[in-house]
């Protein structure tokens, strides 16, 4: 082609566009005529002609294949507003630094595949690596430093905030970096618009090579910690969007919003002057403009449950720093996730119960299923269970730590053991929520079935409440010698042959860290050959030490034989009489104690134990009734039984009545509430009638009480127990009445009652 022809070529094709003709450089000036050959070459120019390869052009190929490249990305937002003549141009700039950081297997499938499942598995990988960081590695300073994420739009309001924040603070910790450019956008790709992304960039000024270096070194970690921040976020604000909440929750969640918009804490501000003034005039406003902003959104927030406030990644960000190296190394990023956003749910729920009802025990728990392996992948690990969890304590004596937590697990499942280094407890000073994690794995390494899960998940909350532990202050009671000095002459009154047993009378004297102490008064026939006290203990050999050893002869028998009076202390390791909540059982250990001295003496005198003695004997006759004999039952059955009120009542009921009214009481606890706020229940017997009230409801207490003060039923008549477990009250009453007409009134009472009571609390 001659550059005549060019020339009508290039004229032809533009006048074809309604463009203007651009003069080619070099070519001689001809005035513009049109020819009759010019009008086949025109009908030549069709759309899908190859007219590149039969005619070549006065500019490059590759200028046009650049204009004509595909786009990747549209952005989200609404065009009304903005101009895309200077829109567009951002567009393209964020995509083409989308270019350099995406994988190229993602980006030609994007741009090539027309298949829509190759198109839809390359963006579920993308997924498993979201979120993501591109960092550049500049080598000497000064310089730029470039921090790019990449994320999911949904659910990850304020990120962008949140990872200027961390940048600028916690690249060189203890210095402020300055930001000196920020470009993000929300888009989604042209062949896949379902998933919404959110790209952001960050470009720091670096001023010399030390501060490059410090930040080389933090790079991997604030990264680990910015995407489990990010992920837990999400997670937690889609568990808030998925699970209906009720409207006390609701409210919460708006409040704690609106709040934190106006007067954010003061913790997370700046100290500058400009941040001061800022805090002082939203204090002065704040709760003005609560009210107001309550008033007018809450009907719109009410719908959308998922927002929280950019405080969110600060309370993460504690959570973080709970778990060591050995913890994470070993532990899935999204596992981690998952743990730090229950974390943060949990702390929230159990805020707003302990405000509701602060004299109550709350707990809120998750049983999960995970792996773990040395190399942080879930893939190919050991198989064990999670159990994260969060509890109030009530008062600051209160114990709860990482022994009480497996304690109440292996009375769940026996067969288990805590993984090593798996245990997490956050407890923060003037905090009464303990937050803890805790793996467990089975001791034969095989896996958790169903039911054992369903198991643990119904148990272990009542098993957890039971096992705080209140630690009391040692006990110090002073000795009473007026006291000792009468029940020295009580017991000599008692010595009157020479064959009479050695007479003993136990009390408790003083409680301290590890051992409980009480003082034996033990009174006894002193003949010639007899040993003293110290030699008999140590020809016995018993593990009992005489401390503080008094002796006194207090008279003779018949002019001859004196009685000797030995008062002294004996201490017991108070580990061995721990009930299972934690309470010490002094009955037992006062028990044990009158026992071991039985042996040292070949038999004593009990003086002040015989009622003891004949409680216990009830008690073991009711144990040897219950066919169930599991240590949790043995725990209630102690509860049930000693809680009997007037405590003489204890020796005098038959234990058959016991066990009936002890079934009634299981049935309680298995009842269902929902329909009923309360169980009641009876068995006539000849004489009495044995009733079982119960409620997850604290106020029936005050409520049955008030009703037997009313019909002011002689004690002797009326024997009643009390049993707290599983968050449900039980109270029995053993009513005792020849006439059957009264004692069918006594239960139409109770149920009227109840009922009642019942119907003010639905109103």
């Amino acid at each position: 082609m001659t550059l005549c022809e060019q020339k009508e070529f290039l004229s032809l094709t533009e006048k074809g566009k309604g463009a203007r003709v651009l003069p080619i450089p070099g070519a001689p000036e001809e005035p513009d005529q049109h020819s009759a050959s010019s009008a086949p070459l025109e009908k030549d120019f069709l759309p899908g002609r190859d007219l590149l390869s039969s005619y070549p052009l006065a500019f490059p190929r590759h200028a046009l294949e650049k204009e004509k490249s595909i786009h990747l990305i549209k952005p989200t937002y609404s065009s009304r507003g903005i101009s895309n003549i200077e829109f567009d141009a951002y567009v393209t700039f964020i995509e083409q630094m989308l270019r350099n950081v995406l994988p190229q297997d993602l980006l030609i499938a994007l741009s090539a595949s027309r298949n829509p499942n190759a198109i839809k598995d390359s963006i579920q990988s993308l997924n498993e690596t979201l979120p993501f960081l591109a960092w550049n590695t500049p080598d000497r300073a000064p310089c730029t430093l470039s921090v790019s994420l990449l994320c999911h739009s949904d659910l990850t309001s304020g990120v962008g905030r949140y990872l200027c924040d961390i940048l600028a603070r916690w690249l060189i910790p203890g210095k402020f970096i300055n930001i000196c450019s920020v470009r993000s956008l929300n888009f989604s790709f042209i062949s896949y618009p379902q998933q919404p992304l959110y790209f952001h960039q960050v470009l720091l000024d670096v001023e010399n090579d030390q501060q490059l270096n410090i930040i080389k070194n933090n790079r991997e970690n604030l990264s680990k910690e910015i995407r489990l921040s990010i992920m837990a976020v999400r997670h937690a604000r889609h568990v808030v969007s998925v699970k209906k909440l009720s409207s006390e929750q609701k409210k919460a969640i708006i409040e704690e919003n609106i709040a934190s918009v106006i007067s954010p804490p003061l913790k997370t501000q700046g100290h500058s002057l400009f941040d001061q003034m800022h805090s002082f005039w939203v204090h002065l406003s704040a709760e003005d403009k609560i009210k107001q902003i309550q008033e007018q959104f809450s009907p719109y927030l009410e719908n959308r449950p998922k927002i929280f406030d950019g405080s969110i990644f600060q309370e993460i960000k504690h959570s973080i720093l709970l778990f060591g190296d050995k913890f994470t190394g070993m532990r899935d990023l999204r596992h981690l996730s998952r743990l730090i956003s229950y974390q943060y749910l949990f702390r929230k729920t159990l805020m707003r119960e302990i405000m509701e009802a602060p004299e109550e025990r709350h707990l809120s728990i998750k049983v999960l299923r995970t792996q773990i392996s040395s190399s942080g992948s879930e893939l190919g690990g050991a198989r064990v269970l999670g159990i994260l969890g969060a509890m109030n304590v009530l008062r600051e004596n209160e114990l709860f730590e990482e022994r009480h937590i497996e304690e109440a697990m292996t009375h769940c499942i026996p067969y288990v053991r805590k993984v090593e280094n798996s245990f997490v407890l956050d407890r923060r000073s003037h905090d009464p929520i303990r937050l803890f994690y805790i793996e467990i794995e089975k001791m034969d390494g095989s896996t958790f079935s169903l039911d054992e899960i369903k198991e643990l998940k119904k148990n272990l909350p009542h098993e957890l409440k039971e096992n705080v532990e209140s630690v009391l202050h040692p006990v110090l009671m002073p000795r009473n010698e007026e006291e000792i000095m009468r029940n020295i002459f009580l017991l000599s009154q008692q010595l009157k042959y020479i064959n009479d047993l050695p007479q003993v009378i136990i009390s408790f004297n003083a409680q301290t860290e590890h051992s409980l102490q009480f003082t034996v008064i033990l009174l006894r026939i002193l003949r010639d050959e007899d040993l003293s006290l110290p030699q008999i203990f140590a020809a016995s050999g018993t593990e009992l030490k005489i401390e503080e050893l008094e002796v006194k002869k207090v008279g003779l028998l018949r002019k001859r034989y004196p009685k000797e009076a030995n008062v002294f202390k004996i201490s017991l390791d108070k580990k061995k009489f721990l009930r299972r909540d934690f309470t010490i059982d002094l009955f037992k250990a006062r028990q044990e104690l009158s026992l071991e001295l039985s042996t040292v003496f070949k038999g004593i005198r009990d003086f002040n134990g015989g009622i003891l003695s004949k409680q216990q004997e009830v008690f073991q006759a009711l144990r040897g009734l219950i066919k169930e004999t599991t240590a949790h039952n043995d725990f209630l059955l102690e509860n049930f039984f000693y809680s009997i009120t007037p405590p003489l009542r204890q020796t005098l009921i038959a234990p058959t009545s016991l066990q009936t009214l002890f079934s009634l009481m299981q049935e309680a606890f298995d009842a269902d509430y929902k329909k009923e706020n309360f169980f009641l229940k009876a068995r006539f017997e000849p004489d009495q009638v044995l009733t079982m009230a119960a409620s997850p409801l604290s106020s029936i207490k005050e409520e049955l009480f008030s009703l037997l003060v009313k019909l002011k039923i002689p004690s002797s008549e009326l024997s009643c127990t009390t049993v707290n477990a599983y968050g449900i009250s039980c109270f029995g009453y053993i009513y005792q009445n020849r006439d059957p007409n009264i004692r069918n009134l006594f239960y139409s009472t109770l149920l009227s009652c109840l009922q009642e009571w019942q119907t003010r609390i639905k109103n």
